[in-house]
């Protein structure tokens, strides 16, 4: 009974509850602090999210269901910043979210999608793939269908957008493609390790007018200009090493250029110039803060920060550049 009138006198107070998703945690937040590298401290750990709790008012709500914690996601893979607002692809329990910087979460309707991977934030609305069905999705700012933008597809996975220009990988069938009214048009591919050629590519991000590709099963990174259909920059390599990229599933860039990879094999996120120049990695196997299990999108956002889903460990962590230390 005690708990129910607090229930009671608690709902006004929670339906009101907000927090800003990026803000840096408090020691109770158990997110801690990490910097990377330890000698030279270049990035930190600003935040980890993945139950209810993450958010204001949670610590009541836990209280309320006798301590039972309530997870946001099942199985995280892709994201994408809409402004302050978190996007979130989550494959395993077959719907996207969206986290307000209030705190509030929207999801998709049950039963639209079948296991979406990726999502954009674009000109026209939120662009979602779901290779499962072989679709592209758009939906409004609540979710919402607006159309489908593409069926049939062979395992569509990244996606991102140059302006008004929607561009999608489809992992099937090798091959960079913008989705342009309805109509899919081929830009680059083709199976093989080539210049133009891609090997089951899943990643893809916008970087001004240009695209990167992640180019899983060639190892490697491409950056393509999509107008021109003109390779640019190609580095990777297979190897189990730091920097190296034996199962690249995600990318980002962030606002001093410096490409972001993830790979779910060596869980770590690398870095590296626009040239190529490999700068460092974070994280390790595990699942403590800091650490990843087959980290998978990437998503570069407001003040600087990068967030990851950490899909197996089923929550995102959010990192940012150390504010006083210059990178190279």
């Amino acid at each position: 009974m005690r708990r129910l009138a607090w229930l009671l006198v608690a709902a006004g107070a929670l339906a009101g509850a907000c927090t800003v998703v990026h803000h840096a945690p408090s020691a109770h937040e158990g997110a801690g602090v990490r910097l990377w590298p330890a000698e030279h401290p270049r990035i930190e750990l600003v935040r980890v999210l993945g139950v209810r709790g993450d958010l204001r008012g949670g610590g009541l709500l836990r209280w309320l269901r006798g301590g039972r914690k309530d997870p946001l996601f099942a199985r995280p893979y892709g994201v994408a910043w809409d402004g302050e607002a978190l996007l979130v692809a989550d494959p395993g329990a077959a719907r996207v979210l969206r986290i307000a910087p209030g705190g509030g979460i929207r999801q998709s309707k049950e039963g639209l999608f079948v296991a979406p991977v990726a999502l954009a934030a674009c000109e026209g609305g939120i662009v979602v793939t779901d290779p499962a069905a072989g679709s592209v999705a758009l939906l409004d700012r609540d979710l919402r269908l607006s159309r489908w933008l593409a069926r049939d597809l062979q395992r569509p996975t990244g996606v991102a957008c140059v302006g008004p220009h929607v561009y999608v990988l489809e992992t099937g069938a090798h091959r960079l493609v913008e989705i342009r009214d309805q109509a899919v048009v081929p830009v680059l591919g083709g199976r093989g390790d080539g210049p133009g050629q891609f090997n089951f590519p899943t990643a893809l991000t916008a970087d001004g007018s240009t695209l990167w590709v992640g180019d899983t099963l060639n190892f490697r990174v491409v950056r393509v200009d999509p107008a021109s259909r003109q390779v640019l920059e190609t580095f990777g390599t297979l190897g189990d090493s730091p920097g190296e990229m034996p199962r690249l599933k995600g990318l980002a860039v962030d606002r001093e250029g410096r490409l972001w990879i993830s790979d779910g094999l060596l869980d770590q996120i690398a870095l590296y110039t626009r040239g190529g120049t490999y700068l460092m990695s974070i994280g390790r196997h595990g699942s403590a803060p800091g650490e990843l299990s087959f980290p998978a999108g990437l998503a570069t956002g407001p003040h600087g920060r990068v967030v990851v889903a950490d899909s197996l460990n089923r929550r995102l962590q959010v990192f940012a550049p150390v504010p006083t230390e210059a990178m190279p």
